[in-house]
């Protein structure tokens, strides 16, 4: 099955990340600077281009807002987690990874693959079952970042917590009434942190199995944040602790 990447920012982030594109289709009248900016890029890299009307692309692309950029690639390469850690453990002074208990929401999934490379993580962990999975929709969602930093998918998201642990990583956990506030957490040299459910959080034996459990402090009247949002916050205060060693 292809997979289609839509729009011109993550298409651009996959051409430069080597992503293996067998054709790149650009809608004619497209806005000449785009259209030159992409057209360049892929005569830089390879990258076979070809002209398509707007109706075409909107059909490769179906529900995606591909604004005149489709690009049709293989299937979506996950990392193995074993050369994961290996390869972290031996090359970053302080890993950090993202764990995802079965975050459902495409939207969601790209949106965190944005902040944990923006802000630093070194690779994302995903479920194989009741997890939204590496779609189009989450690779546009993701504005090209899905292409730039590794994303694993296990069976068993529990025994992948046991084997970081074996590995040398501490894992933290999201959960509502924790007794740490993530603002006083002091983060160990290699880290992995377990976000939960859109509306049921971690699930129990997850949150059992982690070494430490904590909250976001809240505001206002909401008890939660969308995981998305909660992603960025972690992930922001992590980088702040952490950004003087």
């Amino acid at each position: 099955m292809k997979r289609i990447i839509a729009g011109p920012n993550a298409v651009e982030e996959a051409i430069r990340a080597r992503v293996s594109i067998h054709i790149l289709y650009v809608q004619s009248g497209l806005t000449q600077k785009t259209a030159a900016r992409l057209f360049s890029l892929a005569s830089k890299y390879s990258v076979k281009t070809q002209s398509a009307s707007k109706e075409h692309l909107a059909h490769l692309a179906g529900t995606l807002n591909h604004q005149g950029v489709v690009a049709v690639c293989g299937d979506y390469q996950y990392a193995d987690l074993d050369d994961l850690i290996e390869r972290l453990s031996n090359t970053v002074a302080n890993p950090l990874l993202l764990l995802l208990d079965q975050i459902q929401d495409p939207g969601n999934l790209g949106a965190i693959l944005r902040s944990a490379h923006s802000l630093g993580a070194h690779g994302v962990i995903i479920t194989r079952d009741r997890s939204a999975q590496m779609t189009p929709a989450a690779v546009r969602s993701s504005a090209g970042a899905s292409e730039l930093i590794p994303v694993s998918r296990v069976v068993n998201l529990v025994a992948t917590i046991q084997k970081l642990q074996q590995n040398g990583f501490e894992v933290f956990g999201t959960a509502m009434n924790a007794p740490h506030s993530v603002d006083t957490l002091q983060w160990p040299s290699k880290t992995a942190i377990v976000l939960g459910n859109e509306g049921k959080g971690i699930r129990k034996l997850t949150s059992e199995n982690c070494d430490v459990l904590f909250h976001i402090p809240m505001v206002g009247d909401f008890e939660s944040l969308n995981v998305s949002a909660a992603a960025a916050i972690v992930l922001y205060e992590f980088q702040r602790i952490t950004s003087g060693r």
